[in-house]
């Protein structure tokens, strides 16, 4: 994957009060880390320290932060191309809304005068943000890109945004980009991460609130209005505009503005830990920004237990970290759906009855989870709304079958990734034999760099055999000048994992697989290993689906707890997914449901049964495999008896 510049916008800081304090901060909080975590996610604090992410991408992934006197200052002097593209920039858009930078306001006149005066400055102070503009913010984000762009010689950049930072980001895509023939934001930003951003507004649970902040605006938080938030968002309009006689929906990135399939949200769902704002936001939030709010429609989604900013914030958290890397830097996107479910009508003969799904995703390695949504975190998957929004008819006019997104996340193409230590990477199954970066282990070396002028380094000599994945596409299409009678089928094959690629094509496959062979045979030897389930794990990267599906019953709209069995769900198991390669030496996946796999998970090396891997004809970049959900579960009549799990494989790094 490309590791291109990134460009980090922090969210609002508040009155002038506290934007004299956020200038103080030289990275506006990006590198803040925390102490603070909480047992199984919700429970009791503990100790646990996240360095921040701006340590963690110069440690992990050696990156560097430029800094000459100010960035602006090495921006503005440097030659084009001369700086590193794995740099950091922060964009200090309050800089000029600060007091601390201007000289003391002289004082005149009697005392009276005096205490008059001082009382008008502390209430602008603490009441105001003179000097901010989002759309200056974002015009100036747009000055800054293309500075960073035309020094570090990267076609684009990386946007990483908290809060109102995604607001100024997106207003630069969505608005500044698209007027005076500046150019595009597709042909500027590579891809756009936001954190807790309000991308739908700011809702209060009581209306006099709202009403306050759209018409009053303290602090300039008039920004966060859904409907003024049309005047920033929408070219040629100015703040203040509101949609007259159409229906506008401030969580749509256009199409013709920006992929959807390049943003990522990741949404907080911790509302006790955040501050008093939280009492007027209220529950299935994360104490500011409610849930529904808080992505951009289509975009991928992350659901972490945090709250929007403090001790058990998003931006300082291992949960956000670990999601922004594996978006920006990860190899494989991956899309779990629920398939063949029964049709809307099936559920609708119930209509007091409403199937929920909580979820949990785990990676083997991590200490945190990568997503998950609960009924106690408000914020469980709703089957019968998802099967409606599927049915004919419907938004979109799906099919029955019409897979159902249940979970959607980016991944390594070894877990946990190559520039992670302790890891071994197997070569020709997942990444180069060298790491991506530099070990953690010199962490400080970029640190003690940063304030220096870097020029790019070498490109790296192309690697002497390719991953399976570029094996497999080449050698697939490698018959296509067969003879006909020898073509593939058009029909869907199923690749047997002994060989994983076109049976029509024997000799190809034979060759692919000897030379994958070879590369697991010397990278077996060069490092043996104490036991099979060691010697497994560094070769296969294993994920944990949890999965509690149940039933909240009503009548009248009153919960009907006669048949009630508290904190039981109807069904429940943990998936677990093994990828990458078998103890007899082949690549695939193979998959076990926990309650089927005999004493303790980590003692069992390798799951027991093979999936399935299907390429794509239409795009060698694109695998999928079906699962079926276990008898239990297809008992159930949200799922029926032909219920399965749809995987989609996306190799994200088709020349890597």
């Amino acid at each position: 994957m490309q590791e291109l510049p990134i460009v980090y916008c922090r969210g609002y800081a508040g009155p002038t009060s506290q934007i004299d304090s956020t200038v103080n901060d030289p990275f506006y909080g990006f590198n803040e880390g925390a102490t603070h975590t909480r047992v199984n996610g919700d429970g009791e604090p503990m100790f646990y320290q996240f360095e921040g992410p701006l340590l963690r991408l110069l440690g992990e992934r050696a990156y560097q932060v430029l800094v000459r006197g100010s960035q602006k200052e090495l921006l503005a002097t440097a030659a084009d191309g001369s700086l590193a593209q794995k740099s950091i920039w922060i964009h200090r858009f309050y800089d000029e809304a600060a007091t601390t930078y201007a000289a003391p306001t002289p004082r005149s006149g009697n005392l009276f005068d005096r205490a008059v005066t001082w009382t008008e400055d502390l209430v602008h102070e603490h009441l105001e943000s003179r000097g901010f503009d989002i759309e200056q913010a974002a015009r100036e984000l747009y000055d800054l890109v293309l500075l960073v762009r035309a020094k570090t010689g990267a076609p684009k950049v990386f946007l990483v945004a908290h809060s109102m930072g995604g607001l100024v980001a997106r207003c630069m895509m969505q608005k500044v980009c698209e007027e005076d023939g500046r150019i595009p934001a597709k042909e500027l930003v590579a891809k756009l991460c936001t954190y807790a951003t309000p991308h739908g507004g700011i809702v209060f649970t009581g209306g006099l609130l709202n009403w306050l902040m759209e018409t009053f605006g303290p602090a300039g938080s008039d920004i966060f209005s859904p409907p003024k938030m049309y005047g920033y968002l929408t070219p040629g309009k100015k703040f203040g505009d509101t949609p007259v006689g159409h229906t506008w929906d401030p969580r749509i990135i256009p199409p013709s503005v920006f992929d959807v399939d390049d943003v990522f949200c990741i949404i907080g769902t911790d509302q006790n830990d955040y501050n008093l704002a939280k009492l007027g936001v209220g529950p299935r939030s994360d104490g500011l920004v409610l849930i529904e709010n808080a992505y951009v429609k289509g975009a991928h989604r992350a659901f972490v237990y945090k709250s929007h900013s403090g001790p058990y914030g998003e931006v300082n958290s291992e949960e956000g970290y670990q999601n922004l890397s594996r978006f920006l830097f990860g190899h494989w996107a991956v899309q779990v759906e629920l398939s063949k479910l029964p049709p809307a009508s099936v559920v609708a003969a119930q209509p007091d009855v409403a199937w929920q799904a909580d979820l949990q995703l785990a990676i083997r390695g991590l200490s945190v989870l990568i997503t998950e949504q609960k009924a106690m975190h408000y914020n469980p998957v709703q089957l019968n709304a998802e099967i409606a929004q599927h049915a004919p008819g419907a938004t979109g006019d799906d099919s029955v079958d019409a897979p159902i997104p249940l979970v959607g996340t980016f991944l390594f193409s070894k877990e946990p990734p190559a520039d992670l230590p302790p890891t071994h990477v197997t070569p020709g199954v997942g990444d180069d034999t060298g790491p991506a970066a530099a070990p953690a282990a010199s962490s400080t070396a970029p640190a003690a760099s940063s304030t220096a002028h870097a020029a790019p380094t070498a490109p790296s000599a192309a690697p002497a055999r390719q991953g399976w994945w570029h094996r497999f596409v080449e050698s697939f299409g490698a018959g296509e000048d067969e003879p006909a009678a020898d073509a593939a089928s058009l029909q869907p094959v199923d690749i047997a994992l002994e060989n994983p690629l076109d049976p029509t094509l024997p000799e190809v496959s034979a060759a692919a697989v000897a030379s994958v062979a070879h590369d697991l045979t010397a990278a077996a030897a060069a490092a043996p290993v104490a036991s099979d389930y060691a010697r497994l794990s560094q070769d296969l990267s294993r994920y944990a689906l949890t999965l509690r599906v149940y039933q909240v019953i009503t009548h009248d709209g009153v919960f009907d707890f006669s048949s009630n069995l508290e904190q039981v769900g109807d069904w429940q198991d943990v998936l677990i997914v093994d990828i990458g390669r078998a103890a007899d030496g082949r690549f695939g996946a193979w998959t076990g449901w926990n309650s089927a796999v005999p004493g303790a998970v980590n003692q069992v090396g390798q799951m027991a049964d093979e999936l399935t891997l299907t390429p794509d004809r239409q795009d060698r970049n694109v695998i999928h495999a079906v699962l079926d959900l276990p008898a239990a579960a297809r008992a159930l009549p949200i799922f029926g008896p032909a219920a399965q799990l749809a995987f989609t494989i996306v190799n994200r790094d088709p020349e890597g």
